[in-house]
């Protein structure tokens, strides 16, 4: 029997090979998963607002995540079958960390007022303890949002004002997307009830807070 020349049986094997080594590849891992169907979401365009002065000095505002928020996981949980365990959505995440989002909406509408030496001016510091989705049930579920917000006197981190906020939103659709529009609805919320506790302090009784924070 005569044997084929050498070039003309490489040139047969590669249709094969084209064929096999993919398969192989990723049966062994080889190929790494396909992001194709990851979403990226962040509260997108945000209505025009007139940034607010704040009647003391304010040198800066820092949103400070818990640890099981420092990640761009967008976390829900089953309240209705498995309420003590937090789970994330395969196929959405968010654009950077909730507290930077959350930092990003405070900051865009708040503005330091007043004047004070180079080392006063009080500090806003927000504990952002939760930012998830609750499903009450598989049709219905909620933006939720925990936070503790400290008004801190400048050079140390003396609180002068503290306060709880606690805030939920109803979600259009009970997915990933629905969170995404209950989550930026309540921190929105959440910017405003903050701007409304600061403008508050302006008045409180006791020591001013214009004065401790260095105007």
């Amino acid at each position: 029997m005569k044997a084929f020349p050498a070039e003309p049986r490489v040139r047969m094997l590669k249709p094969v090979l084209a064929l096999i080594l993919p398969a192989l590849l990723a049966a062994c891992g080889g190929l790494p998963p396909s992001t194709a169907t990851l979403s990226v979401h962040d509260f997108g365009p945000l209505e025009a607002v007139a940034p607010e002065q704040v009647g003391f000095p304010l040198r800066g505002v820092e949103v400070v995540p818990a640890p099981w928020l420092a990640s761009n996981a967008m976390v829900y949980r089953l309240v209705h079958a498995q309420p003590t365990r937090r789970q994330a959505f395969k196929e959405n995440r968010w654009a950077a960390q909730p507290a930077q989002l959350v930092e990003l909406v405070l900051k865009r509408a708040l503005q330091p007022g007043g004047m004070a030496s180079p080392a006063g001016g009080c500090r806003l510091r927000v504990d952002l303890d939760e930012f998830y989705q609750r499903f009450d049930s598989a049709l219905a579920s909620r933006g939720m949002i925990e936070a503790r917000v400290a008004l801190l006197a400048p050079r140390v981190d003396q609180a002068l004002a503290v306060r709880a906020f606690s805030l939920d939103h109803e979600a259009p659709t009970p997915d990933a997307a629905g969170g995404v529009l209950a989550l930026r609805a309540a921190t929105l919320q959440l910017d405003r009830d903050i701007r409304i506790w600061l403008r508050g302090l302006e008045g409180a009784p006791g020591a001013s807070v214009r004065g401790r924070c260095g105007a």
